[in-house]
């Protein structure tokens, strides 16, 4: 398609800055939210240094690493499950880290649901080898469940257009 590869360039830009928030702090998890400031470099402001365990990141890296089969990916996961082992594993689960600059700090004893259902889950099917979700086959669902793909309902006509374009 015209814009495949240029899209893919902004995709794996975009991963690269999702990355950065986790590389750059002292914990290596990403903080909740950062700033951007024209000409300034990313900036965590005040409140936002905590940690719940967003899966944004986690899924990204999957799908760059299943079209793409680029290893950085899975280095980025792995960096990224380490962290979350070092700094948010607790007895019973996992836990929110309240300051990802301060690795001495307790985590908040508070596992949000999506930790398991989407983070994890991203950071396993990343090295999932035996059994890849197939992306041409499913859609994965906001809470990272596969569905199947189910065809055209006989009544739609789609576009010819769209369908040499494919």
């Amino acid at each position: 398609r015209k814009h495949d590869a240029q899209y893919m360039a902004l995709a794996a830009r975009i991963c690269e800055t999702c990355m950065a928030m986790y590389t750059r702090t002292r914990t290596g998890l990403a903080p909740e939210y950062v700033t951007f400031a024209k000409g300034k470099d990313m900036q965590v402001p005040r409140g936002g240094a905590f940690n719940i365990g967003r899966p944004e990141t986690a899924e990204s890296l999957y799908v760059m690493w299943y079209y793409t089969r680029d290893p950085k990916y899975r280095e980025w996961g792995w960096q990224i499950f380490e962290a979350f082992e070092k700094h948010a594993f607790a007895y019973s689960g996992w836990c929110s880290p309240p300051d990802v600059e301060n690795p001495g700090r307790k985590c908040d004893d508070k596992m949000e649901s999506f930790v398991l259902a989407e983070t994890m889950k991203y950071l396993f099917l990343l090295f999932d080898v035996d059994y890849p979700v197939p992306l041409d086959k499913y859609v994965l669902n906001t809470e990272a469940h596969p569905l199947g793909k189910i065809g055209l309902p006989s009544w739609v006509k789609p576009d010819p257009d769209d369908i040499r374009k494919s």
